[in-house]
């Protein structure tokens, strides 16, 4: 396991992650790993999509979407 050292912590910041901590029940260090793991994501992969439906007449307009959209809407 690695060893992470904070130089010029900020007192104030560490008063708050104190009290953080004592607020979950956690130490510290626990607070500290706790929120840097919820801060650093875990980058997401797109899926792979199908391709496009290829429509007979074409690409439908603005106002064909919007009179099926009303459509369905009875």
């Amino acid at each position: 396991m690695g060893t992470l050292v904070i130089k010029n912590f900020p007192e104030r910041l560490h008063d708050r992650l104190r009290e953080q901590a004592d607020r979950n029940r956690h130490s510290v260090t626990q607070e500290a790993i706790s929120l840097i793991e919820a801060g650093i994501k875990v980058p997401r992969i797109a899926p792979i999509l199908p391709p496009p439906v290829k429509l007979r007449g074409g690409p439908l307009t603005a106002d064909e979407l919007e009179s099926g959209i009303q459509a369905g809407r009875d």
